[in-house]
This record gives C-alpha cells, sequence and structure tokens, in this order.
C-alpha cells in the first residue's frame, strides 16, 4: 500500500506538503521525511525528541508514538500500516514538545498495489516553520558581577537628579513605636 500523506501547520497559514510512503515504512521514516521536506535535517541532534500522535477525527490524541521511549514501542519499531488504515485518518507530528509547536497531518489517499522506490515530498507549497534550536532560544545569562556593574552605571548616569528636602529626613524624628519592633 501506498500512503499519500498531507501536513499543515497550524502556526504558517499558507505551508503544506505532500508525501508519499509505504504502509511498511516505520514513523521514523516518516519522520525522516518530513524533516527533510521541510528543511529541518540540521537540527536533527540539537532538538529534542518528537511524537506522533494517532488522532481521532476531532483531533483527539488517542496513541503516542515517540522517537525515544521506555514504555511504549518507539518509531523505529512502528510500521505505518500497524495504525494508518482508513483515508482521512488524523495525526499530528510534535516537533517541538517544548513549546508544543507540531504539524497537522492526515492520509489523504491510499493507493493499494502500487510501490515507490523511496519516500519523497511529492508537493510543496509555502515555507516551513522554522526550527529554534535551544541554544539559539536561550536567553543571554549575565553574571551577577556584569549585573551589578549595569545598575552601579544607570545609578551614576542618572546625575541630573538632585534630592529635595522632601527627600530628606532627620533620624531623631523617627518614631520606632510606629514599626511595631518587639524588643527581646
Amino acid at each position: 500500500m501506498l500512503y499519500t500523506i498531507t501536513a499543515v501547520s497550524p502556526e504558517v497559514e499558507d505551508f503544506a506538503i505532500e508525501l508519499q510512503i509505504e504502509s511498511d515504512a516505520t514513523f521514523a521514516d516518516l519522520h525522516r521525511l518530513i524533516r527533510q521536506s521541510c528543511g529541518w535535517e540540521e537540527a536533527r541532534e540539537a532538538y529534542p525528541p518528537a511524537t506522533f500522535y494517532i488522532c481521532d477525527d476531532s483531533w483527539h490524541r488517542r496513541k503516542a508514538i515517540r522517537e525515544k521511549s521506555y514504555e511504549d514501542d518507539t518509531m523505529d519499531e512502528v510500521e505505518l500500516g500497524d495504525h494508518l488504515e482508513d483515508e482521512g485518518q488524523r495525526l499530528q507530528y510534535l516537533f517541538d514538545p517544548d513549546k508544543a509547536r507540531l504539524l497537522l497531518l492526515e492520509v489523504s489517499h491510499i493507493s493499494f498495489g502500487k510501490h515507490i522506490d523511496a519516500p519523497h515530498c511529492r508537493r510543496s507549497h509555502g515555507t516551513a516553520p522554522q526550527l529554534i534550536t535551544e541554544q539559539e532560544a536561550a536567553p543571554e545569562v549575565k553574571s551577577t558581577a556584569d549585573l551589578l556593574a549595569e545598575l552601579n552605571a544607570a545609578a551614576l548616569a542618572d546625575e541630573d537628579i538632585e534630592p529635595t528636602d522632601d527627600d530628606l529626613f532627620d533620624l531623631e524624628e523617627l518614631d520606632p513605636e510606629g514599626f511595631d519592633f518587639a524588643e527581646e
């Protein structure tokens, strides 16, 4: 059997790809095909593990097939034909679990008796959502010394502010009873 699977992105309106892959291919093969078709193959090492979810007609998740798992079968072990049976069947491809970014997939056509040499992207439209690796997404972390130096520099740069008589107070006029200190 030959599957034609259409993938769209909820975050990029004009993006869609149409993939062709055989039923005896694994979810890992589909994972690699999606990454290649979206131009994400370079980010393989730096990105968190992806997950496929088999969904019902309303996109509710029913079964997870993970890239790495200690409990369930992994993408390398599960063939597409084990879970994809009908045209219109839906899947989610969670490619960024930290930010819940995903692609929505649907089996748009099943061809019986047809075979291809290798899985491939049949059509592509628009630009795929961009991957952001953890190194790119991480904000610059400053040391405590750098932060204190910045605060001191900002305070020194504020020279034009002069204290007024309202800013000054006499310590002898301070009433300690008003602060509710408990004496020990």
